[in-house]
């Protein structure tokens, strides 16, 4: 997601941005040599203090993602028009097509997710805060949703569709290179993952650049056919643009291996908003 604005600025707007601006400069500084530490010795998938979001996700964590949601649609979603664009853009590359099993990374209170549950049999939708998936299950009682710390907490299987909106570039590198290749990992022979970024800043750690080229790598490496591959000019808030991939993975021939998805290191930790066998 793009940080909370209007679309007319006004001055404690822009007063709150160059704090927050300030505030995930100084975390993302003092998050560097901490995450370092943390790798020592061990797996770049399973480091020391895995549960402080704010290392692997500096400035925008689990804590800062819980008051933001204390009150409903603090991004002002229904009234974004950069939003409800990426919604149709999304929905247009799937071209009416139905999907079996659907993971939405970074599901909010379920904006895409109304959108997406007429296409799929069955929706996981996943995201850092407790409140934002508790309305997405209210808001879309077909689907499944969970609070889940990505890329440690991986839901189990495999998807034929994966969607990411505007959230993997809350990783910092390391993160996002292990979260890549967890989702990659977890889409089906001849599955589809839709990936959407803002290019603006407002002190993530990452950057849409950095995420789609990554993205795109880590697919080509695999023999994935990147299908779409765009920069969306002059969309966004300050017109900042967006880049958009869409990524199938081959269906393997007769007798040739299919690469398997690697085993759960730890059971479930969150209990489901809504209750269903996934």
């Amino acid at each position: 997601m793009t940080e909370p604005r209007t679309v007319r600025p006004s001055m404690a707007d822009l007063a709150r941005r160059a704090a927050r601006l300030t505030v995930s400069a100084g975390i993302r500084t003092t998050a560097a040599p901490l995450r370092a530490l943390a790798r020592v010795g061990r797996e770049e998938s399973d480091p020391r203090w895995a549960r402080a979001t704010w290392l692997w996700q500096p400035g925008w964590g689990r804590g800062t993602h819980d008051r933001l949601y204390r009150r409903p649609d603090p991004y002002g979603i229904g009234l974004n028009p950069y939003e409800q664009q990426k919604y149709g853009t999304v929905m247009d590359a799937l071209a009416g097509r139905r999907f079996s099993r659907t993971l939405e990374v970074g599901c909010g209170e379920g904006d895409l997710s109304v959108r997406l549950a007429g296409h799929t049999d069955a929706l996981l939708g996943v995201d850092i805060c407790t409140a934002a998936v508790e309305r997405a299950a209210t808001r879309v009682p077909s689907g499944t949703f969970v609070r889940r710390t990505l890329p440690r907490e991986m839901p189990d299987g495999t998807f034929d569709l994966i969607v990411c909106t505007d959230v993997l570039y809350y990783w910092e590198p390391v993160t996002l290179r292990v979260g890549i290749s967890a989702l990659l990992d977890r889409l089906r022979p001849g599955g589809t993952l839709l990936a959407y970024h803002y290019r603006g800043d407002f002190g993530q750690a990452g950057t849409a650049d950095r995420v789609h080229d990554g993205l795109r790598a880590a697919a080509v490496a695999r023999g994935h056919d990147v299908r779409v591959h765009e920069h969306r000019n002059g969309v966004g808030p300050g017109g900042a643009g967006a880049r958009f991939d869409v990524i199938v993975a081959p269906v393997p021939a007769a007798g040739e291996q299919i690469r398997g998805v690697p085993a759960p290191r730890r059971p479930e930790i969150d209990s489901p908003a809504r209750s269903r066998h996934f």
